[in-house]
């Protein structure tokens, strides 16, 4: 391992060597990018990508490499509809982050970012990660978790990296004031989710999913950052969702209703002041991880439990 700014500071260095031999000089207000890295000094993107859990989000971080190859075995529809009620009730709810309530399920790693319960259930992941995918989407290398992934979801992670190379949107030091064009960014951008989504392991639905993994992206006038990323299952009772997520600042999996999310207008008043403007992208999913599904139904032993205190009560 070594200092993951230290490599992108020689990954820039090479960016803008290879932008001198290969391009000649533009406007840079005619060109349009895919804005899936930290800008310098833009607080508000580095914030975005450090509660994400981007591995350059932090100065001095490392970066972990998976050692698999991360296709684990999904679970079909084996989540228990009881424990998805159970999630959905308000009985058994507690304090959780920044105001919210809900349950609180265990998180194998403690630091683990919210891309990482998403798409390997928060525990000891394989397959590629949130900053090797998109490293690569934006031309910034060829991380070597890509020869974990399955032929089929590489050969369609290669032909969007050709488009997005080919709509003037890869990362380029020379551009990132540019004028983010949403129109242009956002069918790119949802390839490129399902292409992380199916890079780890998960297959895409195409009807009557198990649930899915969502992703949010802040809008602004520079760059599409992905910010965060969640599951949601169907409520059996309801035909509403419930979510689950979590950040690497707090050590559980938070679990509850859709007012947990404190990127949406309507959450929860303590996460009023950080709303912004988002584009929400999701991948439905024909089965999640197994060990997703062990901390989802193992709920049902703690509130069974919870039901029985309140009881005697």
């Amino acid at each position: 391992m070594r200092a993951h700014r230290d490599r992108d500071t020689d990954r820039e260095a090479a960016a803008v060597q290879r932008q001198a031999l290969r391009r000649p000089a533009q406007d840079p207000r005619d060109a349009r990018m895919l804005g899936l890295q930290e800008s310098a000094g833009n607080d508000a993107v580095a914030e975005s990508l450090r509660r994400s859990g981007h591995p350059g989000a932090q100065p001095g971080a490392t970066v972990q490499r998976a050692p698999k190859r991360g296709h684990e075995e999904s679970t079909g529809n084996e989540i228990d509809p009881e424990a998805v009620s159970m999630i959905a009730q308000p009985l058994g709810h507690e304090d959780t982050y920044k105001g919210g309530k809900g349950r609180k399920l265990p998180k194998d790693q403690k630091e683990a970012a919210c891309w990482e319960w998403a798409v390997r259930a928060a525990s000891e992941g394989s397959g590629i990660s949130h900053g090797d995918c998109w490293e690569y989407l934006t031309s910034m290398g060829e991380p070597a978790t890509l020869g974990q992934i399955a032929p089929a979801v590489r050969q369609d992670l290669d032909r969007l990296r050709s488009d997005i190379t080919a709509a003037g949107m890869a990362f380029d030091p020379f551009k990132l004031d540019e004028k983010h064009d949403e129109g242009a960014i956002l069918p790119l951008m949802h390839r490129a989710v399902q292409g992380f989504v199916r890079s780890n392991g998960l297959e895409v639905s195409a009807g009557n999913p198990a649930g899915w993994i969502v992703c949010n992206y802040k809008m602004t006038g520079k760059l599409a950052v992905p910010d965060h990323f969640w599951i949601e299952l169907p409520d059996p009772n309801t035909g509403k969702r419930v979510v689950l997520q979590t950040v690497p600042d707090i050590d559980y999996i938070e679990a509850g209703g859709q007012d947990l999310r404190w990127h949406e207008k309507d959450s929860v008043k303590e996460r009023q002041s950080e709303h912004e403007v988002h584009q929400r992208i999701e991948v439905p999913v024909t089965a999640l991880k197994g060990r997703h599904t062990q901390i989802i139904n193992g709920i049902l032993e703690t509130g069974r439990r919870t039901r029985a205190k309140a009881g005697r009560s």
